[in-house]
């Protein structure tokens, strides 16, 4: 039978678009279970569930039902999973039995629960749950609806989560047999991410309990409490930040993701660490200092990043290098880790088999989708498929390559971008997008979805993908590079890697498009306040008035510790580092992507571009998504916003291109 022609990416393959992520191998070391996500074009929204299959791909089914249902966790016995679905009453815990029958749900908390977590000897499953009033609204009089909300926190909001109210997240433990639950945590704090002792008697979990809590950034601790409850104990010394802790095989341990230094500064290297699990209050210490690279922390959904070796005197642990993932292990007797698993691919998560020679791991890429792989600790062989969830995409569409280029800035120094061409022969000049991640202290490709620069790629235009100075996974030097100077050396990299495509022969001058999104929305206004090179720009969710966005988003400590204070202590530093300062210069047309319910880049900031432009008689467009967060939104506004940036670009080529269709 002939194969099918496949044809170019669309926007709309969105729809057709899996996601894999959360593997964990069984006791057994014989099977996988993982959760998937899929988009529900009828209900316009990300829907989820959990797969089973053998760990070489086998008998791979569909193990859950309803709308959403994440995060599974086997039995000690492996004979069921632990699972968090939402059936119509919030998400609650439920178990079902690898052999069949209805799963049985065990919890019905008023806010519903996550994090699941079972003891050693699977009679128990500790957990997360909000306790407290939802609001301070809920359930009152009109009259009493209208009321103010009064605030008296600095951080009193997040992206994402919307307005903090009374609610509280702690942790409970439930009997599976009899369904009674406990709740072991309580206070006016946060409680997340507990993991049981290897003998069940205690569990670790993170925690900011400081008094300066509401005032500053999440520094999170690690504490113990025992499985009845009780008091607690601080095993972390409240100089930094702590997250995802889990005990070693052998019970003296503590390993968690954070740092100890005095300030929040985001360019610097998060480490792998550990502390001693009894005795005095020690110093932490980390086991990834020698590598220069951030291990990958848990800060989202909670899933495992890291995992300890069966005789407790190691772990494997995910970090970020030259924009990719890589898995690393690392000794408790020290010394520079070990890279035992390398590539082009972005991994979320791992799960290491009970016997420590073989590791799972959710992987994508720019050139590749989602999967759940698995590879073997032992040997240097390559990693082997296990889900195929993507299978009819991938035989539909084709797939440009991401290629990786080096060059030198204004300075001297290298940077590292990725390129993906069109189809095609390479010798003739194409139109160029250059696109800008966000962070700053991020990294391309991993941050985007393939369709978005597949699609880009199959409209025509090679996409540049730098890694400028402030990029993470360089190094902490390179990260830190851009701290103080932005639209400094970090503009003056990306244009530089835009030279050398023109150099190379690769762009034509006379069709650059540039865009970005966060911190890439913020270049981007900054790139058409400094130069009229680009023919279009496509800017998503900016900051673009420095002073503003302190005072209106929903962590001011982060442009403090960048830009070198307050805009009271250093008002010049927030003027002279703000697109919205050398508008005034701009002739590129530009189109602005927002949602309004963003409040990490309030939507304000596109508003202030949108005003600038217009009244200066520059062509501006403005797309304003309702709803969403700073990254959620529905697929069909992802398809849609994509699709807009084509046309954009499209509208704004040169009129011979146009009438060519070149």
């Amino acid at each position: 039978m002939p194969q099918r022609r496949r044809r170019n990416v669309r926007p709309e393959d969105t729809w057709l678009l899996h996601n894999a992520s959360d593997p964990q191998i069984s006791p057994d070391g014989t099977r996988i279970a993982y959760t998937v996500a899929s988009r529900n074009q009828d209900k316009d929204r990300l829907d989820s569930q959990v797969w089973v299959s053998g760990l070489d791909g086998s008998a791979a089914r569909s193990f859950t039902n309803g709308t959403r249902s994440h995060s599974p966790r086997w039995s000690p016995d492996g004979r069921s999973l632990a699972f968090v679905s939402n059936r119509g009453d919030r998400s609650q815990l439920y178990v079902a039995s690898l052999d069949g029958g209805d799963p049985q749900r065990l919890t019905r908390a008023r806010h519903g629960v996550g994090q699941p977590a079972w003891s050693p000897d699977g009679q128990r499953i500790a957990y997360v749950a909000a306790v407290g009033e939802e609001t301070p609204h809920e359930d009152k009089s009109p009259t009493d609806r209208s009321a103010p909300r009064v605030i008296r926190d600095l951080y009193f909001r997040f992206d994402g989560t919307g307005m903090y109210d009374g609610r509280r997240r702690h942790v409970f433990s439930i009997d599976v047999a009899s369904g009674e639950a406990q709740q072991l945590t309580d206070g006016d704090w946060n409680d997340a991410a507990p993991s049981w002792s290897p003998d069940g008697t205690k569990l670790v979990f993170s925690s900011d309990r400081s008094a300066e809590r509401r005032d500053r950034l999440a520094h999170p601790d690690v504490w113990v409490v025992g499985a009845k409850g009780g008091r607690v104990r601080r095993l972390t010394r409240g100089r930094g930040s702590a997250t995802g802790p889990r005990f070693s095989p052998d019970g003296e341990w503590v390993a968690f993701v954070g740092h100890e230094y005095p300030d929040q500064e985001t360019a610097r290297n998060l480490h792998l660490m550990v502390v001693a699990s009894r005795g005095p209050l020690r110093a932490p210490r980390s086991l990834s200092a020698d590598l220069d690279r951030s291990p990958l922390g848990a800060f989202g959904p909670p899933v495992q990043t890291f995992a300890w070796l069966p005789d407790s005197q190691g772990l494997v642990f995910l970090g970020e290098d030259r924009g990719s993932t890589v898995l690393f292990r690392a000794d408790l007797s020290g010394g520079a880790g070990k890279r035992l698993l390398e590539g082009d691919r972005t991994i979320d998560s791992l799960t290491l088999a009970p016997d420590g020679r073989r590791v799972a791991f959710s992987s994508s890429w720019s050139s590749a989708f989602s999967e759940i792989w698995t590879a073997s600790l032992s040997r240097s062989a390559s990693p082997r498929a296990v889900s195929d969830l993507n299978a009819d995409l991938r035989a539909r569409v084709q797939l440009s390559l991401t290629e990786r280029m080096t060059y030198r800035s204004f300075d001297g120094l290298e940077v590292e971008a990725f390129v993906l061409h069109p189809r095609g022969a390479r010798r003739k000049r194409r139109p160029l997008v250059l696109h800008i991640h966000g962070g700053p202290h991020a990294a391309h490709p991993s941050a985007y979805s393939p369709i978005y620069f597949q699609s880009l790629v199959a409209a025509g235009y090679v996409v540049l993908l730098p890694n400028p100075r402030g990029s993470s996974s360089y190094g902490e030097d390179f990260s830190r590079a851009c701290v103080g100077d932005w639209g400094g050396g970090d503009y003056r990299d990306l244009m530089a890697g835009v030279d050398r495509m023109v150099e190379l022969g690769i762009a034509d001058p006379e069709r650059l498009y540039v865009g970005g999104y966060s911190y890439g929305g913020y270049m981007s206004s900054w790139i058409v306040g400094q130069t009229d090179r680009f023919r279009a720009a496509a800017i998503g969710a900016p900051l673009s008035n420095l002073t503003s966005a302190f005072s209106t988003g929903d962590i001011p400590h982060v442009l403090a510790d960048e830009l070198g204070g307050t805009p009271l202590a250093v008002p010049e530093a927030y003027v002279r580092r703000s697109p919205l300062t050398y508008l005034e210069n701009a002739k590129t047309p530009v189109q602005l992507a927002h949602w309004e319910g963003d409040l990490r880049c309030p939507i304000g900031q596109s508003e202030e571009v949108f005003s600038a432009l217009k009244l200066r008689g520059v062509e501006v467009e403005m797309l304003r998504y309702p709803g969403g967060s700073h990254v959620g939104r529905t697929p069909s506004q992802d398809i849609d916003s994509t699709r807009r940036t084509l046309d954009w670009y499209a509208a704004h080529a040169p009129a011979a291109t146009r009438a060519s269709g070149s």
